[in-house]
């Protein structure tokens, strides 16, 4: 997305609020946020639960958006927004979340009648949704659907978005029309829209999930290889460490002839003087000597657990069984084969008009 498509959206999506615009530069927009605006992207929710809770009247922000950063205006504090700005995220989600479902009706060209033959035109109803299907494995490839429904004269067709954003809608039904009856009920449009849905999925060549299935195999196989290798290698180094241990226990008695005193050196050495016990300080003796908090907290007799009582389970080191299962479990992860279906948004439509819609899927 570039800077102005990035601008374009963002005055799109404050037209949608009925959004005060303070200022419009070249280079930067000021803006007054609505209430819906702003506690989806004002970063203030205690705000607005003491205004609510209150009864108070709202005192909404002003924000200034920048899109150029080589242009930023001086003296005004700018948010610069790009595609990695949190902002621009909230406005995402925002847009998302008030825009997946909508209602709208075709704003039909006014046809010259005489006001005693004036009569009312008709609006057929259709259910638009837009949906990406998803073929994952270690690659990816998304697919759009443009569905819609006629749910007068029930029919299924294809490319219905591209088609409807060519025509003029307003959320408001406009004058001299009326709405044709709904033949089809929304939770049958669903069933005719999955319908479409495995259909389309069914036609997709589905080589590439045996392809990954076969990769998958691969990656397994080398990760066998590799831990069984390591299994060897362990077992081994432990045979080697036995028979040593074994050798130098069953050694001849005398290793170092004529040297006395070495039975004696070899018993265990008397345990070091512990240290004498520090009489209690107050904090302020402690804190003038520039002593740590620690240190005080154990002269003062506070109990220090030892580490045998401590749970480290946290800690502890990964097996390599442990191990392998964690990295079939990511591999399994990363090449089996899936397909996701996603709803990206969907709306009600009421058209006029009868555009060019395709009755299949277009190649993409």
């Amino acid at each position: 997305m570039e800077q102005q498509q990035m601008r374009r959206f963002i005055e799109t999506y404050l037209a949608a609020f009925s959004a005060h615009i303070c200022e419009s530069h070249p280079d930067y927009l000021t803006v007054k946020l609505p209430e819906a605006v702003d506690k989806d992207i004002g970063n203030r929710p205690f705000y607005w639960s003491w205004i609510e809770k209150m009864n108070m009247p709202p005192q909404p922000m002003i924000l200034t958006f920048a899109f150029d950063p080589d242009r930023m205006p001086e003296g005004v504090r700018a948010e610069l927004l790009h595609l990695g700005a949190g902002r621009l995220q909230q406005i995402f989600r925002s847009a998302q979340k008030h825009g997946r479902f909508v209602c709208m009706y075709e704003l039909a060209p006014p046809v010259r009648q005489s006001s005693a033959k004036r009569r009312s035109l008709p609006l057929v109803p259709w259910l638009g949704v837009n949906v990406k299907i998803s073929f994952i494995c270690d690659k990816k490839k998304d697919l759009l659907l443009y569905l819609g429904v006629n749910l007068h004269q029930p029919k299924v067709v294809f490319d219905f978005y591209p088609s409807v954003r060519k025509l003029a809608l307003s959320p408001s039904i406009p004058d001299y029309f009326y709405t044709l009856d709904q033949r089809l009920t929304l939770e049958q449009a669903a069933e005719w829209i999955k319908q479409a849905v495995d259909e389309t999925i069914e036609r997709e060549d589905h080589r590439w999930a045996e392809f990954a299935r076969e990769r998958l195999a691969q990656e397994l196989d080398i990760l066998e290889a590799y831990y069984t290798q390591l299994t060897d290698s362990e077992g081994s180094s432990e045979e080697t460490a036995s028979e040593s241990s074994s050798q130098k226990t069953d050694g001849p008695a005398e290793d170092h002839p004529g040297v006395p005193g070495v039975e004696e050196a070899r018993e265990e050495l008397p345990p070091p003087p512990s240290p004498p016990a520090k009489e209690p300080v107050s904090w302020e003796q402690h804190q003038s000597t520039g002593g740590r908090i620690l240190d005080f907290l154990r002269i003062n007799g506070i109990p220090v657990t030892p580490k045998e009582q401590i749970e480290q389970t946290e800690w502890r080191k990964s097996t390599p069984q442990e191990e392998r299962e964690r990295r079939i479990a990511e591999l399994k992860w990363q090449y089996e084969p899936r397909i996701e279906v996603t709803l990206i948004n969907a709306g009600l439509f009421y058209l006029h008009s009868a555009p060019s819609f395709a009755a299949e899927p277009q190649n993409m």
